[in-house]
């Protein structure tokens, strides 16, 4: 018999018996829409994490600095080390950073002395805090140097009387700033008692503030962070020559184990969720393709005494039970695609096709196992049936 004969055969005898398959249809194409939803929308969650970065603690984001106590250097980086910085592979934002600890700011009557923090836009992609009111300090207002700055919590209460500042003017040393954003959510201490500013206008106008004290670096997830370090430790190593001892990089090692652990212990739950589903679809397959043994009996004895093989007859029933998981993983594959494009918009996340057609793949080759290893024992029973014995069961 031709293969395509054969495999035409068993497609008939399948479509023939498709309602006894309607369960064990349901538990695989639920299983293979389930991996491919998981796996993809996982990997792009788990990507879209490091944007939240209230929930990793800032786990992704990497602080360089310098400490002068092991070795002299003015203890400053250029917008030189800025750019090299920026080339490092898995890197998504760097943000330079100067600073004064304490200066003089004065709205009204009333006086206080906060920090002063001279940012770009990408500095808010490297803390936690986000905007409460107006807005932040974007790519524009450092490009013309703007009096313009976004204020911390403890200096709104201090200089405003906790009253909403945006679009009024605060006296900052001896210069005037509008204020264009109020911070919220979570802020440590340099943040809550800072005024911010555009880096160019405090470099601008500040003495001592032209050169940079400190550099922030995300990483585009937690799992690069270690190696990102690695790149930015050699990179300024290589710039700062004779200075290696002060370079300071440092990260948050057990804020990233917490994550992970966090992480996996969901993806084990998941995983284990659809490992079952496949499991109870392998299980069903099983016994239907073992009822349909029983059931065709006769017809089995029929086609022995016909001539028959036992090769034949195993061959048959193993078709059988490979095309049904075919076509019950073909419909889940569908479904999955399908979800996972409905799904990516409310998520916000993209969706990486490499990751996607690994899915898929994966998932097909698993159930077409599935269907192997679950019609190899009916389909060795239906061959070892007796002809006659056979054509004799009632």
């Amino acid at each position: 018999m031709r293969l395509s004969d054969h495999i035409s055969m068993c497609w008939n005898l399948v479509m023939r018996n498709r309602r006894r398959y309607k369960a064990v249809l349901a538990a695989i194409a639920f299983g293979t829409a389930g991996f491919i939803i998981v796996r993809t929308m996982g990997d792009s969650v788990e990507k879209n994490l490091g944007e939240h970065l209230e929930l990793l603690g800032e786990a992704t984001v990497i602080k360089v600095y310098w400490d002068n106590e092991d070795s002299y250097h003015p203890g400053n980086y250029k917008m030189s080390d800025v750019s090299k910085l920026k080339r490092i592979p898995n890197v998504v934002a760097v943000a330079p950073v100067v600073s004064l600890f304490r200066i003089e700011a004065n709205f009204l009557t009333n006086a206080w002395s906060p920090g002063l923090l001279g940012v770009d836009h990408a500095y808010w992609r490297t803390q936690t805090p986000t905007v409460m009111s107006g807005r932040l300090i974007g790519p524009s207002d450092v490009v013309a140097r703007k009096a313009v700055c976004v204020l911390g919590q403890d200096v709104v209460k201090n200089v405003f009387d906790s009253v909403d500042p945006v679009g009024k003017e605060i006296s900052v040393g001896n210069l005037s700033f509008k204020v264009i954003g109020v911070l919220g959510g979570i802020q440590h201490s340099e943040i809550r008692r800072a005024v911010i500013i555009p880096i160019s206008t405090a470099q601008s106008f500040f003495p001592g503030l032209y050169l940079i004290s400190v550099i922030y670096v995300r990483a585009d997830s937690w799992n690069d962070v270690a190696q990102v370090r690695e790149n930015i430790i050699r990179v300024l190593e290589e710039s700062h020559k004779g200075y290696e001892r002060g370079i300071r990089v440092t990260y948050y090692p057990e804020r990233i184990k917490k994550v992970t652990a966090t992480v996996f212990m969901v993806k084990v739950f998941i995983y284990s969720s659809l490992i079952i589903a496949f499991i109870l679809g392998k299980v069903g397959l099983t016994s239907v393709m073992l009822a349909a043994v029983q059931d065709r009996t006769r017809e089995i004895g029929l086609r022995k005494a016909l001539g028959a093989k036992e090769e034949l007859i195993l061959m048959q029933f193993l078709t059988e039970a490979v095309l049904v998981s075919l076509l019950a993983g073909s419909f889940g594959v569908m479904v999955g695609v399908a979800a996972v494009q409905v799904l990516k918009g409310p998520l916000g996340v993209e969706i990486s096709s490499y990751v996607m057609s690994s899915s898929i793949l994966l998932d097909l080759v698993f159930t077409v196992s599935v269907g192997i290893v679950a019609g190899l024992y009916p389909a060795r029973r239906a061959a070892s049936l007796d002809p006659v014995t056979s054509m004799r069961f009632e």
